[in-house]
């Protein structure tokens, strides 16, 4: 009885089902490390992330969470900054180059960030580097109705839009801003970046509408 049993008995392999896994799980794995690979040069509009799609129209403001800080990106008037030492050159409207090359010379800035210029295929990109000593607000100063933070939300209308850019070192202070700012009706958006390096602002189009 025991023989006849083990003759009927119908025996299965694993080697080609184990294939197929092998072969399943493999493809993944690329597809995972072209895709992570490929994201490091991406560049995201400044609303891709938002928690509350805004309006077309909406007014926006930018900040830079670093360092354990908040500090608020004064775009428009840098960029006044910057055209105003262009124009006290003398000659043409200088080249993408040659402005890149002005702001490696000159200090133009405010008081929290320094405006730096990259020469693009098409334009420039505005780097927003952040001075050495500044400080901004800390997670307990966003508590406070007086802080810098919530005196630059005070100017967004509700429906307004405020943009994150969150470095590596700075996710806490970045979560209470974004409570603060929705608190309020705000719209937000965000975008992680490694290390501390500047913010980077496309060109093409109007200053900052595409961060990176």
């Amino acid at each position: 009885m025991s023989k006849r049993a083990v003759s009927d008995e119908v025996l299965f392999s694993l080697d080609s089902f184990l294939d197929i896994v092998t072969n399943v799980v493999g493809v993944l794995v690329l597809v995972a490390m072209v895709t992570v690979v490929s994201a490091g040069n991406i560049t995201v509009p400044s609303g891709a992330t938002a928690m509350a799609a805004p309006k077309p129209t909406a007014e926006r403001l930018l900040f830079e969470c670093a360092r354990g800080e908040v500090f608020f990106v004064d775009e428009e008037g840098n960029g006044r900054r910057v055209v105003d030492d262009v124009k006290k050159g003398d000659g043409p409207t200088p080249s993408r180059d040659a402005v890149a090359a002005l702001l490696e010379d000159h200090d133009v800035g405010d008081a929290t960030h320094r405006v730096h210029a990259d020469a693009l295929e098409h334009g420039l990109a505005w780097v927003y580097a952040l001075r050495p000593d500044v400080h901004g607000d800390r997670p307990s100063d966003l508590e406070r109705a007086d802080s810098g933070f919530a005196r630059q939300l005070a100017r967004l209308p509700r429906g307004g839009f405020a943009y994150f850019v969150v470095h590596d070192d700075s996710f806490e202070v970045f979560a209470k801003a974004r409570d603060a700012a929705r608190a309020r009706g705000v719209s937000v958006g965000w975008h992680p970046v490694e290390g501390r390096s500047g913010v980077r602002l496309s060109a093409i189009g109007s200053l900052g509408k595409r961060t990176q």
